[in-house]
């Protein structure tokens, strides 16, 4: 298969899904935007508690993920909702969707006079343009514009072992064979792997920035008195048999395959359009690291799991893989690809990459994923600093 059926954009970018975001700039719209989406059948609701009181770092990072977000590319248009005169400003914000050719509004609770005033505006709104993106058709699409993102969560001994294994074959095959791009993240489960991960950077300026951003956490962390290879591995993840940080991170960097990275990114920032890999900068924490790499445009995810996860994103479908056999069989609601057959049974690791791809054919052309159908999806920023 060397195409898809996706929607086209007209910043030229290719989506798998035709969603209508309805994005807060702030905690004190979270309640209206929430209460739109649940109207509107089609709107997905973007919230947060941020936006306000922040140092500029942090206000970027939170601007640049909201627009990531509104102008995704399985994002068709958006309505953003502020509360008054926020740091994230909703006009400049929705202007800047407006930009990429998505159609876009931008409502403020304070200059419509009210609660109820602006609900009403952020309805209709959001109808219209759900109305619109209805009438869009899926259109055959070359498969070098899809980015696959990759996370991992609730990892145990089976994840290095197995399903990481078959998430690199499936991402490189999108690399290799079409021309596609694969971004991976949670700088800090490199401790203990950053030297053998760096060797992979396709430069010495890319490998030296990569060995900067694993240093740049571990001091970060130290600095508030947090020793993070007394932490980790985290609690379910011992449960699951990992002893020490540098195994499960040995174990985790298997998902990014053996090929060479193209660049380490910021948190939230654009992935890059040239083919290859490419790592976002991005702390370990699921939520805030999938959040991340959604906002960077991947068009889906795969979140390898030991003991099966919830953690999914509304806008970037989220498929979850396991070789962990009890994992299938105690969560199957969490398991859209078991391939614990290439671990305890006769199948080997190839049929396991196949298993995966198989599946990712089918979600690109919209097949819904275990936790779109269930409508679940966490989003979670990730803030630099303190409030102020």
């Amino acid at each position: 298969m060397s195409e898809f059926l996706g929607y086209e954009r007209d910043d030229g970018s290719v989506g798998i899904r035709n969603h209508v975001a309805i994005i807060s700039t702030a905690p004190y719209a979270n309640d209206t935007v929430e209460r739109a989406a649940d109207i509107i059948e089609g709107a997905v609701p973007i919230t947060h508690p941020l936006g306000r009181c922040q140092t500029k770092p942090d206000v970027f990072q939170t601007y640049r993920t909201l627009l990531g977000y509104g102008t995704h590319p399985n994002v068709y248009g958006a309505v953003v909702v502020a509360h008054a005169g926020e740091i994230v400003d909703g006009d400049e914000l929705a202007g800047d969707i407006a930009e990429t050719g998505r159609p876009s509004d931008s409502v403020n609770i304070h200059g419509e006079k009210g609660v109820m005033n602006a609900l009403k505006r952020t309805v209709n709104s959001a109808r219209d343009i759900v109305q619109e993106a209805s009438a869009q058709r899926r259109v055959p699409a070359d498969m070098s514009n899809l980015t696959f993102g990759i996370n991992c969560a609730t990892s145990d001994t089976t994840s290095g072992l197995c399903q990481h294994k078959a998430t690199a074959r499936a991402v490189w095959r999108l690399i290799d064979d079409y021309g596609g791009r694969g971004c991976f993240a949670e700088t800090p489960e490199f401790f203990g792997g950053e030297k053998e991960l760096s060797e992979r950077a396709v430069n010495d300026d890319v490998r030296d920035a990569i060995l900067e951003r694993v240093d740049n956490w571990d001091k970060r962390l130290q600095a508030t008195g947090y020793d993070v290879r007394g932490a980790q591995p985290t609690p379910d993840n011992m449960d699951g048999g990992l002893t020490t940080i540098e195994e499960k991170s040995l174990g985790a960097l298997v998902k990014s395959g053996d090929g060479p990275i193209q660049d380490i990114i910021d948190y939230g920032a654009k992935i890059p359009g040239d083919p290859g890999m490419y790592i976002m900068d991005t702390p370990g924490h699921g939520a805030e690291s999938v959040t991340g790499i959604g906002a960077g445009g991947a068009h889906f995810m795969v979140i390898s799991t030991g003991q099966g996860h919830t953690l999914s994103n509304a806008i970037m479908p989220t498929i979850k893989i396991t070789g962990n056999p009890g994992s299938a069989e105690r969560v199957p609601e969490q398991t859209d690809v078991d391939v614990s057959e290439a671990l305890v049974g006769d199948e080997s690791f190839d049929w396991a990459g196949d298993q995966l791809w198989d599946e990712i054919e089918e979600v690109i052309n919209g097949k819904v994923t275990m936790s779109e159908a269930m409508g679940e999806s966490q989003f979670a920023i990730h803030r630099i600093g303190p409030s102020t």
